[in-house]
């Protein structure tokens, strides 16, 4: 489960966007477009929408881009998370405990985090018990596969037997998350991101990902995570000066459920 300290601010949850931000992707792949298009969000939309674990906002922002103009609530269990989203109600709130009327939303995205709910499936009842009859969960996480080369560099780096298991992998991937969400809706369809390469020419922005996981790992491996930090900073410059980019293959999608 989420340590308390990685989320009490964004700061970790920043470290990790702005390695995508920073980086590109090949071929051109916006994400909370795909995303919005999956949920049929079209410009000028009017749903209810409920964002659970919102984080810093980054789907408010990407609405209010695409002229959505009904009602936006984002919810998150972290206090610190919450001053930084606008253009949206927000409400601090657990999944597994939604404090809304029921069949309210006409939409709910779950954008990267029910892999963090100790109870996903119970979570799933709630969500479907704020969904009108005729409404859709988008349930966004990622493959085992996304980012596996970054994970070699952190196991190199570890230099023993040690894997990097990350909370998707465990808990709640494109892999295994239809089963838990058939839980509580009838029919649940995987839909995957096309596929393409993240290309990171910023050193610091990897060393800055890994930094942002120390609470998740480094009680796993033997020695400092800040040394994992610097050896891995060390890897990928490695192969900055000779190739002049990091290519990670990203593998994700999610789940239409209804």
């Amino acid at each position: 489960m989420n340590p308390s300290s990685q989320y009490a601010t964004d700061g970790n949850l920043a470290s990790r966007q702005r390695l995508w931000s920073t980086g590109r992707r090949e071929p051109e792949f916006d994400l909370f477009s795909w995303v919005l298009d999956l949920a049929e969000v079209t410009r000028g939309s009017s749903q209810n929408i409920l964002d659970v674990g919102c984080g810093n906002g980054a789907y408010e922002r990407a609405l209010v881009e695409r002229g959505h103009r009904g009602l936006r609530v984002a919810v998150d269990l972290s206090a610190g998370m919450l001053p930084l989203v606008t253009d949206a109600s927000v409400v601090r709130a657990d999944v597994q405990g939604l404090p809304f009327s029921s069949r309210c939303f006409d939409l709910v995205l779950a954008p990267h985090m029910l892999y963090h709910v100790p109870e996903i499936e119970g979570a799933a009842r709630e969500i479907r018990g704020v969904l009108r009859p005729e409404g859709v969960l988008i349930a966004v996480t990622n493959s085992v596969s996304n980012l596996q080369e970054l994970r070699a560099l952190v196991e190199a780096a570890v230099g023993t037997d040690w894997r990097m298991l990350r909370p998707s992998d465990r808990r709640f991937s494109m892999e295994s998350g239809a089963a838990l969400l058939s839980s509580a809706f009838e029919s649940v369809v995987r839909r995957d991101c096309p596929q393409s390469e993240l290309v990171v020419t910023d050193v610091n922005a990897v060393a800055d990902y890994v930094a942002s996981v120390a609470d998740h790992y480094e009680a796993e491996v033997d020695i400092p995570w800040a040394e994992v930090v610097s050896r891995v900073r060390d890897l990928a410059g490695a192969v900055m000066a000779t190739d002049g980019e990091l290519r990670f293959s990203t593998g994700g999608g999610a789940f239409v459920c209804r």
